[in-house]
């Protein structure tokens, strides 16, 4: 933490970023690391490779992150949040010529692989209390607006300080960011209850093909592009429905699937207790947490479901749970 530190007070133009399809957690650290990078006086660009889902731009500063990186900008450091690998950032990364850009890794997943310069991973945390923490072992001034965005992102990776990554470092952590001002319940229903009617209307029909399996320890569901209706929202509407099942009685893992393209879908696995969704998304490529996870898997639907759901029924039969 001391040399990133030191690395951001040496350093003038910063490029800071995420995982695609970013979530509460993803666009409220990005936003905390540009506000304060500014406040330091540093030319700082926020760069997306996919649009502020429309429930987080109420935050401030949600206006001023980039999907492109401009032309005439080439930074110094490159700071990737919340990515276990680099490639998470998806098409940001492309037009960086990593070989002549300090990169600097900060994240919380189980399964990050340690790239960059510089890394700050710990798990059990949400990336926005990392900028946090890194942020005041700097001496740097939290202000209001800088403090909506970490709680943002410290409130919703944590699902409202309900899941095992709620400890009593981030209780105090937000805690202290309510001391700064802001307006914990306002912040609560801007993130969490102002979702379009059009979501709800695509949960039900995803919650059609609600199924159970595994002896009732495993519920399942999916969206398929067609469910869409063709309508114009973005896929981050879907975000969060992995969750529902979670709270069925009985149910340990909760599995979503997403048509993202023909024959490639997009695979979301949560858990309850020491159920490691992890080494599920891992055998198909992808990462997480032990309670959160997920992967992307081409094929045909029935048979990506059977081949997850397979995959998940061994790991609870193994006792991995």
């Amino acid at each position: 933490m001391k040399k990133i530190g030191e690395a951001i007070l040496k350093h003038e133009r910063f490029l800071v970023t995420s995982h695609v399809e970013p979530d509460g957690d993803a666009v409220g650290s990005v936003l905390g690391m540009w506000h304060a990078l500014t406040a330091l006086g540093k030319e700082v660009v926020a760069c997306l490779a996919d649009p502020v889902p429309l429930i987080y731009r109420f935050l401030p500063g949600s206006r001023e992150v980039r999907n492109e990186i401009p032309l005439d900008f080439t930074p110094d450091v490159l700071i990737v949040l919340d990515c276990s690998e680099l490639d998470r950032a998806g098409k940001i990364i492309d037009g960086i010529d990593l070989g002549s850009v300090l990169v600097i890794n900060i994240d919380h997943h189980d399964s990050n692989t340690g790239f960059g310069g510089l890394s700050l991973v710990r798990e059990n945390a949400a990336t926005g209390e990392l900028v946090y923490l890194l942020l005041r072992e700097m001496g740097i001034p939290l202000t209001e607006a800088l403090g909506k965005c970490l709680y943002t992102a410290i409130l919703t990776d944590t699902g409202g300080f309900r899941y095992r990554n709620t400890t009593r470092r981030s209780l105090q952590i937000a805690a202290e960011i309510v001391g700064l001002g802001i307006n914990p319940g306002e912040i609560a229903e801007r993130a969490c209850e102002s979702y379009p009617l059009e979501r709800f209307q695509i949960l039900g029909k995803a919650l059609r093909n609600l199924r159970v399996s595994c002896g009732g320890k495993v519920a399942d569901f999916f969206v398929t592009q067609k469910m869409f209706n063709g309508s114009d929202v973005s896929p981050s509407i879907v975000e969060g429905f992995v969750n529902y099942p979670r709270e069925i009685n009985g149910v340990l893992v909760s599995v979503f699937i997403r048509e993202k393209a023909e024959g490639r879908y997009r695979v979301s696995l949560r858990s309850k207790g020491d159920a490691d969704v992890a080494t599920v998304a891992m055998a198909f490529g992808g990462g997480g947490h032990r309670n959160a996870a997920g992967c992307v898997v081409e094929g045909e639907l029935e048979t990506v479901r059977k081949r997850v759901l397979n995959r998940v029924c061994e790991v609870i039969e193994k006792g991995q749970c």
